[in-house]
């Protein structure tokens, strides 16, 4: 082969073997034999091979591509937990060697969906933040585009997802407060349009039901997961003629704006009030450096994002050939931010 003439379909002929096996091979495909890898890596830098990306993505019938759609917010937000989502779906997508095509919206997320599965410039998309009642799902099966949801949600549509057990995790930091003798508690949660906000305020009620227990009234908060906001609804709660005795928090950065609230009424965390969060391990944020110290359940964002990505390849592949549906479990994290409700006078 000469130098200036190699191509796929030549490389292919001269090893005897069919050019999608060739292409697998110089991406490191895992069902290829390594033997098999080490020859035709080794044929393509004798011949000077470069792969064309276009002409790759006509011999196998992929773009090895896929998307990720996002509300541009998302990036303009100080505090959000996007850039570690983004970080697990890029470690995903490096590791599969495919390419990750950034789409965020504004206004019409419809249109921008529409757009990557008539321009077949992906081959599955990722979308993040499910409703309750998710529009996006039929349409996305109506487009016959292979995608997974971060997040679930309640259509009767079939799909993939990856999501944190907020079924569960509000109702075992309720159960926990509950255990310690607080009854005024107050759920500083998302907003309420969005699946897992809506999951986290039925596990609160459930743990409140399980003992025979009513919560206080307005007990739940939707709000966005802002310090600013858990700062701005603890000012609020602490002026109740009940004072709340506890908080649980959506987020670490709910969390923070609560701290903050707490210590300008003069009270102290995990005495006076006590405070609990979800915490998904972002950056720069850990409920393990809080002071005190923030009691959590914990699970890694990051490797949610990773799941996302490699779930989604594996669909596109054919590996998978029904909807993947993935829980991740939490840890239940004790730390000194509570303590047993103290007499109210």
């Amino acid at each position: 082969m000469h130098k200036h003439t190699a191509d796929l379909k030549t490389l292919a002929l001269e090893l005897g073997l069919s050019q999608s096996t060739v292409s697998r091979a110089l991406r490191a495909h895992p069902g290829i034999p390594e033997t098999t890898r080490r020859r035709v890596v080794a044929a393509a830098e004798a011949a000077g091979y470069r792969p064309n990306a276009r002409a790759r993505s006509l011999a196998i019938g992929r773009a090895e591509a896929i998307g990720l759609v996002f509300p541009l917010e998302r990036l303009q937000l100080p505090e959000t937990n996007f850039v570690d989502v983004l970080a697990g779906i890029s470690t995903a997508v490096t590791r599969r060697n495919y390419s990750l095509l950034l789409s965020p919206f504004e206004d019409d997320e419809a249109a921008v969906l529409r757009k990557l599965a008539s321009s077949k410039a992906v081959d599955g998309v990722i979308i993040t933040r499910p409703l309750v009642d998710d529009p996006r799902i039929a349409l996305l099966n109506q487009l016959r585009l292979p995608f997974v949801v971060h997040g679930r949600s309640e259509v009767k549509e079939p799909y993939s997802f990856v999501d944190t057990d907020n079924d569960t995790s509000f109702e075992r930091l309720t159960s926990l407060l509950l255990d310690y003798g607080h009854r005024r508690i107050v759920a500083v949660n998302g907003l309420e349009k969005f699946r897992y906000a809506a999951a986290r305020a039925a596990s609160f009620l459930r743990a409140f039901a399980a003992r025979g227990l009513t919560p206080l009234p307005d007990a739940i908060e939707f709000v966005s997961m802002t310090e600013a906001t858990g700062y701005e609804t603890a000012m609020r709660r602490l002026d109740d003629p009940e004072r709340p005795t506890a908080f649980i928090c959506g987020s670490v950065f709910q969390a923070r704006g609560v701290y903050r609230a707490i210590r300008e009424r003069g009270l102290k965390i995990g005495a006076d009030v006590s405070v609990v969060c979800h915490d998904d391990g972002v950056r720069g944020c850990s409920a393990a450096e809080f002071v005190p110290p923030l009691t959590a359940t914990a699970t890694s964002i990051r490797s949610a994002g990773e799941q996302l990505a490699l779930i989604l390849i594996d669909l596109i592949e054919q590996k998978a050939s029904e909807p993947v549906r993935e829980i991740l479990p939490f840890e239940l994290i004790l730390r000194d931010s509570v303590a047993l409700a103290q007499p109210q006078p």
